[in-house]
């Protein structure tokens, strides 16, 4: 049963590190020589995804924006107004589109990446704080979008089918949630969030046709991010009032957990799955997790308060978020040498 919304209302002020609000900031640092740009953007970015091709990074503004970076000229490319506070962002397979979530839990955002332009608004409810950021995954084979979403009264996962832009599947949920995926095979859908007050959390296995949980996993901090190995074997969930990183083995269910720097919000694997980069907003650095050893190998040091983390898909350049007007561009090979 879901905690009454006064008592989620007071876990999301507990949380708002871990979600919206930027709270218990940490000292901040020169970025590293690994920082290569720093590019404006007006207000702060929500959420990041690259383009399959690695021309575009779209990010998604708490001011009813999404913004269409150009990577090789590191400028705005074009800005596509959605209303709303987009506050997720995730791209079909080829490129051609994108999904960004409302942050008020109103609309998603059907998005042309081709022209970068809206395609669809879909309304999904009607205005409710989600007690953790929304999030949006996209299927393998691109025909469907799975979205969590908060209302005034439940936590959902709804399926989009791609092609008409239409909601198919809506389920409750038994968790805030703050993570989707979908392995690489399409065969499973996962959710990570916190249970009641967000003391815990849980890894939820979803039938990705259904919607249906077909199991959970009991995980002892509240989640704040999810990334799933290249392999779909391992499931990697931010922590972000623990200060770590739970890597799940998700055939025998064990996890392990790697301590790393306060409140981490954003998680991405590079496309090799050998390093996870972890952007850690009370303390302004991307932790680096070598995921075979399961230690951290290295820190990068960025402009204070990063938020979302996405990697080009040749592994060379990541992009960093703040709850600041700019996007950080890494090169990680230089990251490497540091």
């Amino acid at each position: 049963m879901h905690a009454p919304r006064f008592v989620v209302a007071l876990a999301l002020v507990v949380v708002s590190a871990c979600g919206i609000g930027p709270t218990g900031l940490g000292p901040s640092q020169p970025p590293s020589s690994a920082v290569v740009a720093s590019i404006p953007i007006g207000d702060y970015g929500t959420a990041v995804a690259v383009r399959r091709d690695g021309a575009r990074a779209y990010v998604t503004l708490r001011t009813n924006k999404v913004l269409a970076i150009d990577t090789t000229s590191r400028t705005v490319a074009a800005t596509i107004t959605t209303g709303g506070q987009p506050g997720a962002i995730a791209l079909t397979p080829d490129g051609a589109y994108g999904y960004a979530m409302d942050m008020t839990a109103q609309n998603l955002f059907a998005l042309d990446t081709r022209r970068d332009g809206i395609l669809a608004t879909i309304p999904v409810g009607i205005i409710a704080r989600p007690i953790l950021t929304p999030a949006v995954a996209v299927a393998p084979d691109g025909r469907h979008a799975y979205v969590t979403n908060a209302t005034s009264d439940d936590d959902h996962l709804l399926i989009v089918d791609t092609g008409t832009n239409r909601i198919v599947k809506d389920r409750f949920l038994p968790i805030h949630p703050a993570g989707v995926a979908a392995t690489p095979d399409g065969a499973r859908v996962y959710v990570v969030g916190c249970k009641l007050a967000c003391i815990d959390g849980a890894l939820l296995t979803l039938d990705p046709a259904t919607a249906d949980v077909t199991s959970t996993l009991a995980l002892a901090a509240a989640p704040s991010g999810l990334a799933l190995a290249p392999d779909g074997k391992r499931a990697y969930v931010a922590n972000g009032r623990d200060a770590s990183v739970a890597i799940v083995e998700l055939s025998s269910g064990s996890v392990s957990t790697v301590a790393v720097s306060p409140q981490p919000l954003g998680i991405a694997l590079h496309p090799n799955g050998r390093l996870l980069y972890v952007a850690s907003f009370g303390t302004a650095r991307i932790d680096v997790i070598d995921t075979l050893a399961g230690n951290v190998v290295g820190r990068i040091a960025v402009a204070s308060m990063p938020r979302a983390i996405a990697i080009a898909p040749d592994g060379r350049l990541a992009y960093v978020t703040h709850s600041l007007s700019s996007l950080s561009v890494i090169d990680l090979s230089r990251a490497a040498e540091s």
